[in-house]
């Protein structure tokens, strides 16, 4: 059972006598959570339709390459996540996907494998590369399937990582949320010798890509800020603040709550949000400095400081 967060299906089959195995490429409890599924022989695999159609290609490939000839590969999602015209997604080697249950504008695709379907079951099969540039050169960049931004760089992002400060050689910087890792690969440029990055992001598949774009740094499966230790002299963060089309400030609360531990003395915390936001009100409950030091017309830069020994002004 591939990338489904609820495991009410998985319970259902299971009370029929049939063993599941759960993944999914974000943590979640329960669930086994790696860069790629795990292999095995089985005799069905069910997939969750994720959010965008080449992400659906990717598991629907992995999926049928753990059913043998005959095995049976199911699609399952609504009207609004592209469940309709999910049957060009399935692989070759696999029958026409069928409707087997259409009820409450979602559907259930059903396809039985043919014969293997083409070799890209791993996730190297699946790189999307594209030119990235923060402000100091373009250069090639690791992407997957539905990781954040694929194959651009968001404004959002970019505007923070031309915001970024110097830093001293030896800093330790904390990129939290780190998706490909954009923002830590900008921080160590402006950082001198012998600094390094911790990334912290629960997707494990985003993580990959960001191991690959920032070599020798920490990549950490975490969903918080609790996941790592120690102390920072920068954190940075373009924080997940949606789950799906819902607005959720539940990862920027974390890491407000978390930073002031996590900070050395006189550092600070760089995020980025969307202008309309009220980030400033929920850091200024954990922060004696809270300054704008970049603004667009849909975002803005954040710097938070324990005291005011540091801190840039404000900028128009």
């Amino acid at each position: 059972m591939l990338g489904d967060e609820s495991a009410a299906l998985a319970e259902a089959l299971e009370a029929t006598g049939v063993s599941t195995v759960r993944w999914h490429r974000r943590l979640q409890s329960g669930q086994q959570c790696t860069a790629w599924p795990p292999r095995g022989a089985f005799r069905e695999a069910w997939v969750r339709m994720p959010r965008a159609g080449p992400e659906a290609a990717m598991f629907l490939h992995a999926a049928a390459a753990r059913v043998p000839d005959g095995g049976r590969v199911f699609l399952y999602g609504a009207g609004n996540e592209g469940i309709r015209s999910a049957a060009k997604r399935f692989p070759g080697g696999m029958e026409t996907p069928r409707a087997v249950l259409v009820k409450r504008r979602c559907r259930v695709l059903r396809a039985n494998r043919l014969r293997s379907p083409p070799r890209k079951d791993e996730l190297a099969s699946w790189t999307v590369r594209a030119f990235v540039d923060w402000g100091v050169g373009a250069r090639e960049w690791t992407f997957f399937p539905g990781v954040f931004a694929c194959g651009r760089l968001d404004p959002g992002t970019e505007l923070l990582a031309r915001s970024l400060p110097r830093m001293p050689p030896g800093s330790r910087i904390l990129d939290y949320g780190a998706g490909t890792g954009i923002l830590a690969a900008a921080a160590l440029e402006r950082s001198g010798p012998g600094s390094e990055a911790v990334l912290v992001e629960p997707d494990a598949i985003s993580l990959a890509a960001a191991a690959r774009n920032v070599p020798g740094c920490k990549a950490v499966l975490g969903r918080g800020p609790g996941a790592v230790s120690g102390r920072f002299d920068l954190i940075v963060s373009n924080p997940p603040l949606h789950e799906g089309r819902r607005h959720d400030v539940g990862a920027l609360e974390a890491l407000a709550a978390r930073a002031p531990e996590l900070l050395a003395r006189n550092r600070r915390l760089l995020v980025v949000t969307q202008r309309r936001l009220a980030a400033g009100d929920l850091l200024r409950r954990r922060f004696a400095v809270v300054r704008t030091v970049a603004r667009n017309d849909a975002f803005q830069v954040w710097e938070a400081a324990r005291s005011a020994a540091t801190g840039r002004p404000d900028q128009p």
